[in-house]
């Protein structure tokens, strides 16, 4: 079996890395509104591939999340959350328009003959592990670019769906003040790349105006031995 690789653009021969259970994860929908034809197009790929995995002999555990939260109206981590103005646009609570859509999505793939994945995952429920994620990866990548706003949405939900103790208030302060620190870096950084920017034009001008000394001395000893 090939399948195309979109890290290396090829065709590569399919080689599970544990030939026990093929774990696949595949992005579930974000419950909002109502899936259209080009939503369920996908699931309905991800689905003949699953089917076919196990008709070659593989075992396989799918995992799927459900966006209740998080998926701001713009890719580019900008604008509101989806959920809210959904919440907004239908006189109901955000997790009551996640329940219905929920449901409404499986309704829809039932339909289509979609099999159910094996684990169903809303993101509401892992919130503490994604920011216990990030704080890692904040404390170990010192360059790394981490998405603010992602950060601040967990932090935002954590107190609506996920009521907890003291220690969320310790990570919301860690967030905080790993986020503070990379803003610092951040401007740093900018900083440095302005004046080094700086220091190359002013180079390349002193460069060009030795040029022309030089070419008016040639010039000038040129002129000398004609005379």
């Amino acid at each position: 079996m090939y399948l195309y690789n979109s890290a290396t653009h090829k065709k590569e021969e399919f080689i599970p890395n544990d030939p026990k259970l093929v774990k696949m994860y595949t992005c579930g929908p974000t419950v909002y509104h109502f899936a259209h034809i080009g939503n369920l197009r996908s699931y309905i790929m991800e689905d003949v591939l699953e089917k076919y995995l196990r008709y070659a002999g593989y075992p396989v555990k799918r995992v799927m999340n459900i966006t209740d939260v998080g998926h701001l109206t713009s890719d580019a981590d900008e604008g509101e959350d989806k959920m809210l103005k959904g919440a907004r646009r239908e006189h109901k609570t955000v997790m009551e328009i996640a329940k219905f859509y929920t449901d409404a999505f499986f309704d829809d793939c039932r339909k289509l003959n979609i099999k159910r994945p094996d684990v169903v995952q809303p993101a509401t429920g892992l919130i503490d592990d994604y920011i216990k994620i990030i704080t890692k990866l904040l404390d170990t990548n010192e360059n790394l670019s981490v998405t603010k706003a992602a950060v601040f949405c967990a932090m935002d939900y954590l107190d609506e769906y996920r009521k907890s103790t003291g220690s969320a208030e310790n990570m919301r302060s860690q967030i905080q003040d790993y986020i503070a620190d990379a803003a610092r870096a951040k401007l740093a950084e900018d900083k440095a790349k302005a004046e080094n920017e700086t220091l190359r034009r002013e180079n390349d001008a002193l460069r060009e105006q030795l040029a022309r000394l030089q070419a008016k001395q040639k010039a000038d000893r040129e002129a000398k031995t004609e005379a």
